[in-house]
């Protein structure tokens, strides 16, 4: 935060994540690597940060999508400084929102890489993607970066995403994973 601007997550009552998805062996990790999905209402930032997600939503059960060459995906960025959320999230409403929000912590998805290869470029053992949502109803996003995913057509294109299990869970999808 700059000068006497307050942050807007501070006073929040954080909750405790729950497990929600375990993937042993996940394929995006290097062999002998485990995912682990958290999610929750309000969570403290686990440590080190390396990726954030924006999870934006509205009724009846549509999730804001932002093209990709996987295909539809949440609005992300790469930290460029391992732990640097608060500036990552920052930007993420300004680009998709037109300006800053407060958010929540709903989830996140760490990778467990007890041993890296090559490939592998993000922190060891543990590196965590973080997916944040509004704590009120925002801006509409600007549909010219994205569209919106309705809940009959969400399965199919968003249920292998890393975060899917997040996003049900926010949603009060059960089930859906």
């Amino acid at each position: 935060m700059h000068g006497n601007q307050q942050d807007p997550n501070e006073g929040a009552v954080m909750d405790f994540p729950r497990l929600v998805r375990t993937v042993p062996g996940a394929p995006w990790l290097p062999a002998g690597s485990t995912a682990e999905v958290w999610a929750g209402e309000d969570l403290d930032i686990p440590r080190p940060a390396v990726i954030v997600r924006l999870l934006l939503t509205r009724a009846p059960g549509e999730i804001f999508c932002v093209p990709t060459p996987r295909g539809p995906d949440l609005p992300t960025t790469v930290l460029g400084t391992v732990h640097r959320w608060q500036a990552g999230v920052a930007g993420l409403c300004r680009v998709h929102l037109g300006s800053e929000v407060a958010t929540r912590c709903v989830g996140y998805v760490r990778n467990i890489v007890p041993e890296p290869d090559e490939t592998y470029r993000l922190p060891v053992p543990d590196a965590n993607v973080l997916v944040f949502t509004p704590r009120t109803e925002p801006p509409e996003p600007d549909g010219t970066l994205g569209a919106w995913v309705g809940r009959d057509e969400a399965p199919a294109l968003l249920g292998q995403r890393h975060w899917w299990p997040i996003a049900c869970v926010a949603l009060g999808w059960t089930g859906q994973w």
